[in-house]
């Protein structure tokens, strides 16, 4: 078979189609595939919602293999069609409604591993019921976890890391009984979270009751000990609540004495948790959790995912000592336990990936996606991730409103340095 042959062929296998009559966003020009599915979507929103099925609603697919992605854009019946590759993709949706009591309903929905395959009969039909959330008063603004570089020694530094909690709202939060995690895994996975189920359509879906690892952390106070101003953040120090700038100038100061740290005994490595600053006292986040042997709190240096959430019906100490509310990883021997936090009880989340061909830990009732950090151009370099500034919200208000729609490829953005020393 002569060239020619083979690139036309190669050419015909790769033509996508869209309902829409529109030409998909990229195209895969991967060699080892062999044919094509015809993949239909329906949104279904909750019933009180159904006013909102109409054009223009965009459906991401994108076939984690690759890397490949594809935008396409609802009928007015809510629908839309590709013919793709065989392969596995990911389906991902995110839409929301008009303001109800000055909160934002959001719908969001993620589907991993919807197979289009030959042995597969006629076209695959996939119902996306979207799943509703609501857009918080305290939403993550930053978080800062990669390291940076220390010219004085010419070595990576990552003993520094921090979160900023932003209240978006026009009436004062409060902190107090706040709580701080992370959900299994540490970093970005390679194959589909183990923490998932297949769902009526045969569709592997990650559960919304949340994982959460090694750690529960939570704001001391009474109620209202701790205000946080509307437009105004708190900082949540991750690693070492010093002044770092003092050996490294490219590191911030993460000694002020309005910040706050997680902080305890239990967590030895002084290189992560060294003693905090004495301005922190009263400051230090309870620990009301920990499994396993770590000396240090395991906090991705490059994919993490950051929670905040508050226990509801209980308090926090008798939820987490409620053995209902723990489970062992699905498949696994490891006597090592998770809490299991349900996704009603999160106030925000943000999932970090290192390449778009890794799968999601979180479910799309509290981030649809995720941001996207590549380690080879953000490691140690002090970049952070942050949340980007609505525009159209801000405007309208007349105050700073930072963009909530649960979807973190929407909301935030990649920061070439710490924001945090954009004010030290």
């Amino acid at each position: 078979m002569n060239m020619k042959k083979i690139l036309f062929l190669i050419s015909i296998g790769l033509m996508l189609f869209c309902s829409c009559s529109k030409q998909l966003d990229k195209t895969d020009d991967s060699a080892y595939t062999s044919g094509t599915k015809k993949l239909n979507i329906q949104l279904v929103y909750p019933d009180k919602y159904t006013s909102l099925v109409r054009a223009g609603v965009t459906v991401k697919v994108i076939n984690p293999s690759t890397g490949v992605e594809y935008d396409l854009t609802t009928d007015a019946n809510g629908a839309c069609s590709a013919n793709l590759q065989y392969g596995f993709y990911r389906v991902s949706v995110s839409d929301k409604g008009v303001s109800e009591s000055g909160t934002i309903p959001l719908f969001n929905k993620s589907i991993d591993a919807v197979k289009l395959q030959d042995t597969t009969a006629g076209e695959i039909n996939l119902n996306v019921g979207l799943v509703l959330s609501y857009s918080s008063q305290l939403v993550i603004k930053e978080v800062y976890f990669a390291g940076c570089y220390n010219p004085s020694t010419s070595k990576s530094y990552y003993a520094d890391a921090y979160m900023t909690v932003f209240n978006n709202s026009d009436q004062v939060a409060y902190l107090d009984s706040l709580c701080f995690g992370c959900a299994d895994a540490y970093n970005s996975l390679s194959s589909p979270s183990v923490w998932s189920y297949t769902d009526a359509n045969g569709q592997k879906v990650i559960r919304d009751t949340i994982p959460i690892t090694e750690a529960v952390w939570q704001w001391p106070g009474t109620g209202t000990s701790f205000p946080v101003q509307p437009g105004k953040y708190a900082v949540l120090v991750i690693r070492g609540a010093i002044n770092h700038t003092l050996v490294n100038p490219s590191s911030v100061d993460l000694s002020k004495s309005d910040y706050f740290v997680c902080y305890n005994s239990r967590y030895t490595n002084k290189t992560y948790h060294p003693t905090p600053s004495s301005n922190l006292d009263g400051h230090w986040l309870d620990l009301l959790w920990k499994q396993g042997t770590s000396t240090a709190y395991a906090f991705s240096l490059s994919s993490p995912t950051a929670l905040i959430f508050k226990i509801q019906g209980y308090t926090a100490q008798e939820f987490i000592n409620d053995p209902n509310n723990r489970s062992r990883k699905p498949g696994s021997s490891s006597a090592f336990e998770y809490i299991m936090v349900p996704s009603s009880f999160v106030l925000d989340a943000v999932e970090v990936m290192r390449s778009t061909t890794e799968y999601k830990r979180l479910p799309a009732s509290v981030d649809a996606s995720y941001v996207l950090f590549p380690t080879a151009s953000n490691m140690y370099v002090g970049h952070s991730i942050y949340r980007i500034v609505d525009e159209a919200a801000t405007a309208k208000a007349g105050r700073t409103i930072l963009q909530d729609t649960n979807n973190s490829l929407a909301d935030f953005a990649v920061s070439d340095h710490q924001l945090l020393k954009d004010e030290q």
